[in-house]
């Protein structure tokens, strides 16, 4: 059986659609244990242990950051083959329908069973199969529907491998400069961001090397790198495993609620699978968090289908984007874990839910967007500014607003 199998452009623009938002939804996975992380003593985990989770805090920023560059990389590719750069995803947990069978991915904080899962996610393809599925006898030429595509892949690295033998032969097919339609100038490229390895794709060698990007960091690397992301977290399960066997009480990760949301999402097929959390702090932190992210995922996608903007432009909206990241995202998430779930879960803690409206849209013109931009980042602030006006207010707001009105003010022309 062939696990993907592309025979024309909408198949493949398809295919790099789920990609990229298998890219998203697993980084939001990762984002999600790392806040789940004790970060002091006084958490119940002594000296020794606390330098082991916070180098596993540390691996974990690390693949987080790859798993950004390969987003945008799936997003570029969409770009260069006719179709629009794809940052909005299913909230999470995602329906067993989403995807196919062992992608069903949730929310749920530093443990055993999460590393285990992401170990699953990174394996090499050689470990899914025994088999070589290249050596299935397809002939492309006799395939003829329009719409369906196989996409049985059991692997990220599968998938890729499949896109990769899709665009190799729908270049053959079609001839390069009929394939590969779209401007590079409206990608993303490094020159905004300091990811290593974005580059704008605009023929087959480019495609090639942007996927490479991706298989060597160790996604959808077939031969067990031992610095990608599989060996990786063997690597943290195995210490893992040696740290329980020292003291079995060890527990990384803070008690946090699977799949937490403050406001249930219409999208999400188990709803039973959701956990509500209750605690009015706990909410409004939540909140606040939703917000942001979903402006930082507004911002990415007026970056990757920019047309109008100047140089200076993309590199504000480039470091408003990266900002919102590690100035408001990252520590509002560690808050909220910090913080009790509430009266509906007792001994448990919040976290965020990576909540994504239906409002979450892209604006389609440069001075729409600068606009837009500028209006939800003061809304933002002001929404922080009046929960601060509350005596038990969580001190988390004051950075929080101070960083929103900046990233407002450089969005003023000059």
């Amino acid at each position: 059986m062939v696990p993907v199998r592309i025979e024309n452009r909408a198949q493949l623009i398809y295919l790099l659609t789920e990609a990229a938002e298998l890219e998203h939804e697993i980084l939001c996975c990762y984002l999600f244990a790392t806040f789940s992380m004790k970060d002091d003593t006084s958490e119940g985990i002594s000296a020794e242990q606390l330098d082991l989770v916070r180098d596993w805090r540390r691996a974990l920023g690390e693949i987080v950051v790859q798993e950004m560059i390969h987003l945008s990389t799936a997003c570029n590719l969409l770009t260069a083959v006719g179709g629009a750069p794809q940052l909005r995803r299913p909230n999470l947990p995602t329906s067993p329908r989403a995807y196919p069978p062992g992608f069903e991915l949730r929310l749920a904080p530093f443990s055993v069973d999460a590393v285990d899962q992401f170990v699953m996610l990174e394996r090499p393809e050689a470990l899914a199969r025994t088999e070589d599925y290249r050596a299935s006898a397809v002939s492309l030429d006799s395939l003829g529907d329009i719409f369906s595509s196989e996409r049985n892949f059991q692997t990220v690295g599968e998938l890729y491998r499949g896109i990769e033998d899709g665009i190799t032969y729908l270049s053959q097919k079609l001839g390069e400069a009929e394939l590969f339609v779209g401007p590079p100038a409206a990608q993303t490229a490094e020159q905004f961001f300091s990811l290593p390895g974005l580059i704008p794709v605009h023929d087959l060698k480019s495609a090639l090397a942007a996927i490479n990007v991706i298989v060597e960091q160790g996604e959808g690397a077939s031969a067990d790198v031992e610095d990608s992301h599989y060996r990786r977290f063997l690597r943290m399960r195995e210490e893992f495993g040696e740290a329980l066997k020292a003291d079995p009480s060890f527990l990384p990760g803070r008690p946090v609620l699977t799949n937490p949301y403050a406001m249930t999402p219409t999208d999400v097929a188990d709803v039973a699978a959701v956990n509500m959390v209750d605690d009015p702090t706990a909410v409004d932190l939540c909140n606040v968090f939703d917000g942001c992210y979903e402006l930082m995922v507004q911002v990415l996608g007026r970056l990757f289908v920019h047309a109008e903007e100047a140089d200076s432009q993309l590199t504000v909206l480039a470091d408003i984007a990266v900002s919102l990241m590690i100035e408001v995202i990252q520590p509002l998430g560690n808050a909220i874990t910090e913080l009790p779930a509430g009266p509906s879960h007792p001994g448990l803690r919040a976290g965020p839910s990576f909540r994504l409206s239906r409002g979450a849209t892209v604006p389609a013109h440069a001075e729409a967007a600068r606009r837009v931009f500028y209006e939800r980042l003061t809304e933002l602030a002001r929404y922080c500014r009046f929960l601060q006006m509350r005596p038990d207010a969580p001190r988390i707001l004051d950075s929080t607003r101070e960083a929103l009105d900046r990233y407002a003010l450089a969005l003023i022309p000059a």
